[in-house]
């Protein structure tokens, strides 16, 4: 569809070349008739480039025009063919006599090129030169800013250009990435051991988003390395009411801070069962499976885990189930259990852990922002039989 989208606006275009053409140049009728049907021959020809090509030497760039070359450059853009849409928009400012307002928008254009193409340089020179634009214009160019900061990880730069942004209907989307923005500095400085820097990051990411559950995770974790086990175990336990889907992102350092601290085993085990009623986690059954086993043993465990199986069955927790029964048997059946086992876990080896929420996009690991919609705080965990 979009093939044919594209060819037929080039053959308007390059018709509407030959119309201009015969129309201000009586004199070179025939010479723009030839190039007319010269482009479509191209075109029918499947010969696109160099359709495009005479699109671009042949039809002028003037105000009758300019919306043509303007759709044909964002159809190409959209379509993956960077270069030729680069050219395209190089073309009008090389070629036209332009008000203001019209070379901000194409340079806008030719910006979003830039930026989709790699060249991250020329898209934040761009951007920063039209930061005195019209206001439509200039919020666009603030966008484009803004996610070159955040792919070249300057989250300083992305803080300023996204506290401009985040005003009106929008202040929430933004108001969410500044907070990610101060947990990408405070994660830095926590793994260089700067743990005074990486608290301040935090403390301002809360202030931006008091339910960012990645917020608590930082801050637990630095509590956790300072030897406030306490305060961590309290900081982490907030993420049930912030955001339940992550309790499992917490649980390494949580159970780490109740192995460490004076808290009792059934303080962890009642907290986790609350979060089991919130969030049906395969992560937080092994977790509160593993408190069972090391009170009541092996039998326990196993029957707490085969009726968590029956409501929410999963692979991950059948694996585990195996594991349980194979330490209690012998010759063939246990044979049988270990093949069993081998086929539950090539089930789940290749198969995604998470999910963006915006865009579909899935992942092994968990990350905050998503490579393909660029949003933060979208991907969360997968749940079902092959999931948590």
């Amino acid at each position: 569809m979009e093939n044919v989208l594209l060819y037929l606006l080039i053959v308007i275009a390059i018709g509407s070349g030959w119309w201009l053409g015969r129309r201000e140049r009586v004199k070179s009728t025939d010479a723009a008739g030839a190039r007319y049907y010269q482009g479509l021959n191209y075109l029918l020809n499947e010969e696109p480039d160099r359709a495009v090509s005479s699109f671009i030497r042949d039809l002028e760039v003037n105000a009758d025009t300019l919306e043509t070359h303007l759709a044909l450059g964002g159809l190409l853009r959209k379509r993956g063919e960077l270069e030729k849409a680069l050219v395209i928009h190089e073309n009008i400012l090389r070629r036209a006599q332009l008000d203001r307002e019209t070379s901000q928008r194409v340079q806008l254009e030719l910006a979003r090129d830039y930026l989709l193409a790699g060249l991250l340089d020329r898209a934040e020179e761009l951007a920063v030169k039209l930061a005195d634009a019209s206001p439509a214009v200039r919020r666009e160019s603030l966008k484009i800013a803004l996610e070159v900061y955040e792919t070249e990880k300057e989250w300083r730069q992305a803080i300023e250009v996204a506290e401009r942004l985040a005003i009106g209907d929008e202040t929430e989307p933004y108001e969410r990435a500044i907070s990610h923005y101060y947990c990408e500095i405070a994660e830095e400085n926590l793994a260089i051991g700067q743990y005074e820097a990486a608290h301040e990051a935090v403390t301002e990411a809360i202030g931006h988003a008091s339910n960012n559950a990645r917020a608590s995770l930082i801050l637990g974790r630095i509590d956790f390395d300072q030897g406030r086990y306490d305060d961590a175990i309290r900081v982490l336990q907030r993420i049930r009411q912030q955001e339940p889907v992550y309790v499992a992102e917490s649980l390494p350092v949580l159970l780490a801070a109740y192995t460490r601290s004076q808290a009792p085993d059934q303080e962890l085990r009642d907290y986790l069962m609350t979060c089991l009623k919130v969030t049906p986690s395969i992560s937080i059954v092994l977790a509160i499976a593993a408190n069972i086993r090391e009170e009541l043993g092996d039998d326990a465990m196993a029957r707490f885990v085969a009726a968590h199986l029956k409501e929410n069955p999963t692979l991950r927790g059948l694996t585990q189930l195996i594991d349980l029964h194979i330490d209690n048997t012998a010759g063939a059946a246990r044979e049988n259990l270990t093949i069993l086992r081998s086929f539950t876990e090539a089930l789940v080896a290749d198969k995604p852990a998470y999910r963006c929420h915006g865009c579909g996009f899935e992942y092994k690991k968990m990350r905050w922002h998503c490579p393909s919609c660029k949003d933060w705080a979208s991907i969360k965990p997968i749940f079902g039989l092959e999931g948590e």
